[in-house]
């Protein structure tokens, strides 16, 4: 989760700042990503709402890297969105550890048990650090 966090801080968005880890089955780091604009395209940060359709979120940044079925955890700062959750599928991810919950959580919780993935709230710091033992 501290690696997700510090990808975070990496974000232009001054509303939300997200960040997101793909790890591999032997636990190795995949790749990371962050919340932002696209390549080369220039966001105007100033309206929350403006901005949203613009913004690719850090779970699909991170997920450029990976090929599908290459990972089967991922990390993030925030519960994935139902847009995010699905493309989470379609790479064969079957477990998301997050720490806050994105606003629509419900539908995304639902989605993700018709997806068999799995969704572990990370509460505590102390939960990082067991995170790190269990994965």
């Amino acid at each position: 989760m501290k690696i997700a966090q510090v990808a975070a801080l990496r974000s232009e968005d001054p509303y939300v700042q997200v960040g997101a880890v793909a790890m591999r089955k032997d636990h190795s780091v995949a790749s990371i990503g962050y919340n932002g604009a696209p390549a080369g395209v220039a966001i105007d940060w100033s309206s929350r709402d403006k901005r949203r359709p613009f913004v690719v979120h850090a779970e699909i940044n991170a997920l450029r890297y990976v090929k599908p079925y290459e990972c089967d955890l991922l990390v993030v700062t925030m519960s994935p969105c139902a847009n995010c959750l699905t493309v989470i599928a379609t790479y064969g991810i079957k477990k998301i550890c997050y720490q806050e919950e994105y606003f629509d959580f419900i539908s995304t919780f639902e989605m993700a048990n018709i997806f068999g993935i799995t969704l572990v709230k990370l509460e505590h710091e102390r939960d990082s650090r067991q995170l790190r033992l269990s994965i």
